[in-house]
């Protein structure tokens, strides 16, 4: 399932006659449709149609000729892998942005004295912190950058190296729980298919996630909760990066591949937290 799609243009009734489509990561989901609004403005005529969900899952999907012409990642490697396969247009690889996560916590647990802006991954250790939602880290960078996040702080230990897409028994299979499960009857992780679908669970039935800080700026979030920033050294480094599909080289393509890169769509990026490439934030 590639989650939802959405088409944006300028124009009422208007007959395309280009099109762009986009698959790209859950992370972006709020940032990239106000990029392609911005470039409908300048280019009428094209319209940018967007899927957003797991990058794991569109590499699988485009590796099996998913139509595209451009792969937006949460991450560097899975579009290197797709370059390395000979699945994009030579030279296309480039960095667009470097996420951030954040431990975010409805104001329910707040109000209990679990405020994760000065506990932050301390909170964990509550006895009342028994569920986390978190990204599949099987087909999600998020989930892998938070699956680091929790050892960097001591709350997860590994038990044997595994590939992260073999992984699919879940994060107890493979890593030593103790830690998080010290004091409390059970602890669990509830997995999101997207960082988009983990903010989801979070929002309605964990009360705790390790979420994108893309996400967790959204209204909805900002409303029900609050978060801690992670410094960028604790946890794995989300180098998002976005690719030209082979063969998709066309004009309005390449149009839209470069606005990514001017100073209106970085402002945009910027604005939902992520760092731009070259910027290095304080910490």
């Amino acid at each position: 399932m590639r989650g939802w799609v959405l088409a944006l243009g300028v124009g009422l009734g208007m007959v395309w006659a280009q099109s762009v489509r986009v698959v790209a990561a859950a992370d972006l989901q709020y940032a990239l449709p106000e990029i392609v609004q911005a470039f409908a403005r300048q280019n009428p005529g094209v319209r940018v149609e967007l899927s957003f969900g797991s990058s794991g899952k569109f590499y699988t999907q485009l590796m099996q000729g998913l139509p595209a012409d451009i792969f937006f990642s949460a991450d560097e490697d899975f579009p290197k892998r797709l370059e390395q396969a000979g699945r994009t247009e030579p030279g296309t690889l480039r960095l667009y942005a470097v996420g951030r996560m954040v431990l975010w916590a409805s104001w329910g647990l707040v109000q209990q004295g679990l405020d994760p802006r000065s506990l932050g991954p301390r909170l964990l250790l509550d006895p009342r912190a028994t569920r986390l939602a978190i990204a599949n880290p099987v087909h999600a960078p998020y989930g892998r950058a938070g699956v680091t996040l929790l050892q960097r702080f001591g709350l997860l230990r590994p038990l044997r190296p595994v590939p992260w897409e073999e992984m699919t028994a879940g994060i107890p299979a493979y890593y030593d729980t103790s830690v998080l499960r010290q004091g409390k009857s059970s602890f669990e992780f509830v997995y999101g298919e997207n960082i988009a679908q983990t903010a989801q669970l979070a929002l309605t039935s964990t009360n705790l996630g390790l979420l994108a800080l893309s996400i967790a700026r959204s209204e909805a979030l900002e409303r029900a909760g609050v978060y801690w920033l992670a410094p960028l050294s604790s946890h794995l480094r989300l180098n998002q990066s976005y690719v030209i599909l082979q063969g998709q080289g066309r004009a309005e393509v390449r149009r839209f591949y470069e606005f990514i890169g001017t100073p209106e769509a970085r402002r945009i990026l910027r604005h939902y937290g992520f760092l731009l490439p070259g910027e290095n934030p304080e910490e």
